[in-house]
């Protein structure tokens, strides 16, 4: 008889495949907790609003203001380009309110792979973390080539000459038809820039974008002085492409707009990130909408679109109504904007990987820091230089396409995520400014009001109490059945979109029938619009939120689905590669090192850090001290914690849970040891050492009950 010990039990090993699959599962969905550290950060903070500002509008006033704006004029939509691009320009609007909600609230580099970590879950937050690599890899090899050719153009065409002589000329798609090793040379260049630091990288793009805007209104002033409106009403009038012809001018004029979410980025390089990223996300998305409506109404009002040059359309229009000498001031700004939109999408480009190896889900090595210029050199040199290669090697027209299939998927989540979080609970470190804080130091001496005292006891994403006879969403978990509505509320966007875009211009018997398919996706769209306007929304936010919500990020979601819709299928399938390339190294690497903390593997401490100011601070500028069950993580951690103390000159104040009540000794340290916490500051009394602030290997329960009970003499 063979030994019971040794006999497998019957059914273990379904047991233990769906042990394996749940816990899997489990780490696909994990979220990213900040704790209550959320400023601490190994590189530097010097970016000022106005700096943050002119970045993101480098970004997006570049190529496209000079080459876009002739390249949809003259073979997509005609004069329409103006209302293609203001199309494009209030979806990326909408999209930019989403980023600034989550910037201020979330001030981590990373923008929308961040934002979707802390919110949505670990796979999805690979996704769009990998996405935005492509996107800043797509958009700066993208303007490299766009930058080499107008330089062609300025040494009339002897650059090209030459390398059709001496260089192999291949017609194979997506790849270019030569090399651009102009294009090669200036990503490296730039590249090194970037490496310089953070502020001279700043600084550079600031100059060059001031003097794109100069270059800009030069353009719109004397291009209104030599408007024809016959321009618009001959030569087809003013469509002469269509709806299609419209909506494909958009979707190409999207391109120009990318690149705002670079503030996001640079989040953990902003000195005032809750209030300078949202101002400069909104300021500089708005006035790259006005500068691109009023070049390219100029342009189409100045000459007709059939005469308008798609390679030099500003230059040419100037020179075709006898301003020569014009062309000179444009090429002047054509280069400072193609030069600044260059330098803003390596800038961004590394953070992008350095978030994502901070978090153990790409190689560790690309996390480095310099020590000197803080900032993330490995990733710039290796993706600088893959970027490099392809500005080499694949031509500009596959470039664009690709990289606005990536930047509408990540706004698209993200205007999904604004919704879901409006019906959650706070995050940690803004409990921090608001729940944890005590009655006496948030009103002062005052009383706090009973609307105050309401918000504290509403708990978001419950139904609300006038519709709680509504059967299907009684007894769901707070937030629930919003993010279920949410999911619902997508796959109904997605058939609305393809009706939209592809119905409609079937025959009459299929037009009959997407009419009936628009109304039912139209109404169940409404349905999931009510559906989470019955839930409690999260009110006490103190930074910038979105207006509107769930309407207005639903109405974004809606607008970048129509736009991804209308791109090509060979898109698509460029991009699945992509996707299956990133896959791969998650799931061989990213699953198993990743750094998401489990429920309860931190611990967090009774002290809220806070900027010292003469006036009244602010709930969403305080930040508590955490620490970490990992010794070795957790002392790396106070030593940050330590530093960004000392630098930014804040100050400690000891709040406890039991009491509410005012400390009978105020305990302020100007320089305060992370480690001990003692303040003798002028003979004030000084704080004993508190072991929720050090690292323990006991995390028993009975621990964190003798720490609740300690008292200061």
């Amino acid at each position: 008889m063979e030994d019971e010990s040794t006999t497998p039990r019957r059914g273990s090993a379904p047991r233990g495949v769906s042990l394996m699959c749940s816990t899997l599962c489990t780490k696909l969905i994990r979220t990213k907790s900040l704790g209550l550290d959320a400023l601490s950060t190994p590189l530097k903070r010097c970016l000022s609003t106005l700096e943050l500002t002119l970045l993101s509008i480098g970004a997006m006033i570049g190529a496209g203001l000079y080459v876009l704006t002739g390249t949809v004029a003259h073979e997509m939509c005609g004069p329409a380009v103006t209302v293609s691009f203001l199309i494009a320009g209030l979806a990326s609007l909408l999209s930019a309110l989403s980023y600034a909600e989550f910037g201020a609230r979330i001030p981590r580099a990373g923008s929308a792979y961040v934002y979707t970590y802390v919110t949505v879950g670990e796979l999805f937050a690979f996704v769009v973390g990998w996405d935005l690599v492509l996107e800043y890899m797509i958009g700066a090899a993208s303007v490299a080539r766009a930058w080499s050719g107008y330089i062609d153009y300025l040494a009339e065409n002897r650059i090209s000459n030459w390398t059709d002589q001496h260089l192999l000329i291949t017609d194979l798609r997506p790849f270019a038809d030569k090399p651009d090793l102009i294009a090669f040379g200036v990503v490296l260049v730039v590249m090194l820039l970037v490496i310089l630091g953070a502020k001279e990288s700043s600084t550079m793009t600031s100059v060059l974008t001031v003097v794109n805007l100069m270059v800009v209104v030069f353009i719109i002033v004397s291009g209104l002085m030599m408007a024809d409106l016959h321009n618009w009403t001959d030569y087809g009038g003013f469509m002469p492409f269509g709806w299609r012809g419209l909506m494909n001018g958009a979707a190409s004029a999207f391109f120009g707009f990318v690149g705002f979410d670079v503030v996001g980025n640079s989040a953990e390089e902003a000195r005032d990130p809750a209030r300078g990223i949202p101002v400069a996300i909104c300021v500089s998305v708005i006035l790259t909408i006005f500068s691109y409506l009023g070049v390219s109404a100029v342009l189409t009002l100045m000459v007709p679109w059939t005469a308008i040059n798609p390679r030099s359309a500003l230059a040419s229009a100037f020179r075709l109504r006898g301003w020569n000498w014009a062309g000179s001031i444009v090429a002047v700004g054509a280069m400072c904007a193609m030069s600044a939109s260059l330098l803003a999408s390596l800038f961004a480009l590394p953070r992008s990987v350095y978030a994502l190896a901070s978090d153990g889900l790409f190689y560790h090595p690309f996390a480095k820091v310099s020590e000197k210029t803080r900032v993330p050199w490995l990733a710039t040199l290796v993706f600088g230089f893959l970027t490099a290669l392809i500005a080499l090697l694949f031509n500009i027209e596959s470039l664009v396409e690709f990289l606005s299939i990536g930047t509408l998927l990540a706004y698209t989540i993200v205007a999904a995520s604004v919704i879901v979080t409006r019906y959650q609970s706070h995050f940690p470190h803004e409990l921090a400014g608001l729940d944890m804080i005590p009655p006496w130091f948030e009103q002062g001496e005052e009383e706090l009001s009973k609307e105050a005292l309401r918000r504290r006891r509403e708990q978001p994403g419950v139904l609300k109490q006038a519709y709680s006879f509504v059967p299907l969403l009684q007894g769901a978990e707070p937030g629930q059945a919003v993010s279920a509505a949410v999911l619902i509320m997508a796959i109904f966007e997605v058939g609305l979109a393809m009706l939209v875009m592809y119905g409609f211009n079937a025959t009459t018997y299929r037009q009959i029938w997407a009419g009936v398919g628009v109304v039912a996706f139209t109404v169940g769209l409404v349905l999931t619009l009510v559906i989470i306007s019955l839930h409690k929304q999260n009110r006490n936010i103190m930074t910038f939120k979105v207006p509107f919500v769930p309407v207005l990020p639903a109405i974004s979601m809606f607008l970048n689905i129509c736009l991804m819709v209308s791109l090509r299928s060979i898109t698509w399938i460029r991009f699945a590669v992509w996707m299956v390339v990133g896959l791969l190294v998650y799931f061989s690497y990213g699953v198993r090192n990743s750094h998401a903390s489990l429920p309860g593997s931190e611990q967090l401490s009774d002290y809220v850090i806070m900027p010292k100011r003469k006036e009244s601070v602010r709930k969403a500028e305080l930040v508590r001290v955490m620490r970490r069950r990992d010794s070795k993580n957790g002392e790396k951690d106070n030593e940050e914690t330590e530093k960004l103390i000392q630098a930014e000159g804040w100050e400690i104040k000891d709040f406890r849970d039991k009491s509410r009540d005012p400390p009978g000794t105020e305990v302020t340290s100007p320089i305060v040891s992370v480690e001990g916490y003692s303040a003798t500051d002028h003979g004030k009394k000084s704080l004993p050492p508190d072991d929720n602030l050090t690292d323990s290997e006991d995390d028993g329960d009975s621990k964190n009950e003798d720490i609740k009970e300690k008292k200061y003499t």
